[in-house]
This record gives C-alpha cells, sequence and structure tokens, in this order.
C-alpha cells in the first residue's frame, strides 16, 4: 500500500493533499455488513491507511469518502437508481467514484450523478488500477 500511496498520492508541490487517520478492521467489517458486501482487498487496504482522502491524483480532483459516509452517500445517490453501485467518493465535478457490484471481480469507476446506467466508465478491477488510469489520465481514453 505504501508504493500506491508514493506513487499516486503524494505528488503535489504544495502537499495539499489531505488523509485522515486510518480506520478499523471493526468500522470497515461494520461497513461491509451494512452494504452486504466484501470489499477490495486493495481497497480496504488503502482505507487502513487513510480513512478518506481529499486532493490531488496528480492533477485530478478526487475526494475519498471515509468509512462512516460510505454507506450514507450510496444510499444518498445510488440506492434508487443505481443500486448496484457503491459510492466511495467524487471528483467535485458531479461524478462519483463507484464500485460496481454487478460483478465480480468488482469494478472500480465514474459514474456521473445525472446519468443512465450505460454511463458507468469502469476503470479496473482493482483499487490501484482505478487509481492509476486518473493518474495517467487512461481513464479517460475510453470515453
Amino acid at each position: 500500500m505504501s508504493d500506491l500511496i508514493k506513487r499516486y498520492f503524494l505528488n503535489t508541490a504544495d502537499n495539499a493533499n489531505e488523509f485522515n487517520p486510518p480506520a478499523t478492521d471493526k468500522k470497515i467489517s461494520e461497513l461491509e455488513n451494512q452494504l452486504s458486501i466484501e470489499l477490495p482487498t486493495d481497497y480496504k487496504d488503502f482505507l487502513k491507511f487513510t480513512n478518506g482522502f481529499a486532493g490531488l491524483v496528480n492533477e485530478f480532483v478526487v475526494d475519498f469518502d471515509p468509512v462512516d459516509t460510505i454507506y450514507k452517500s450510496t444510499q444518498g445517490t445510488c440506492a434508487e437508481f443505481f443500486p448496484w453501485a457503491i459510492c466511495i467518493g467524487t471528483n467535485g465535478g458531479g461524478e462519483m467514484f463507484v464500485i460496481d457490484k454487478r460483478q465480480t471481480p468488482y469494478q472500480f469507476g465514474l459514474l456521473p450523478k445525472i446519468a443512465d446506467e450505460k454511463d458507468f466508465l469502469p476503470l479496473g478491477d482493482t483499487f490501484e488500477k482505478f487509481v492509476e488510469g486518473l493518474y495517467n489520465y487512461t481513464a479517460f481514453d475510453k470515453i
């Protein structure tokens, strides 16, 4: 996990990125119970390093939700129209970062808040691939 953090999250000249204290195994387990799924291992490792994050990945604005707000965010933004999606954050520009639980392995990707199901943009089946796609802008080659 430290390589992922160094490579993609410690890249701003002014160190404006905001890391939070780690999530506990208990809090992560409670979230998994609320969502009725097991979260991907590398995403859980990220939460154990920083329980939420706000800042830049390269020049891409990211705001990953802490464990305590993921269920509420999912219920508020996804439950009615995208019951297959778990909202784990946003880019501040009207797109959610979601985990698509319709298939395994789960897909991480982008979903506009005002969208159709077909607007989901999968970016990887691991959290690291998702973040790498944001960092390298390869996420947008699929658009």
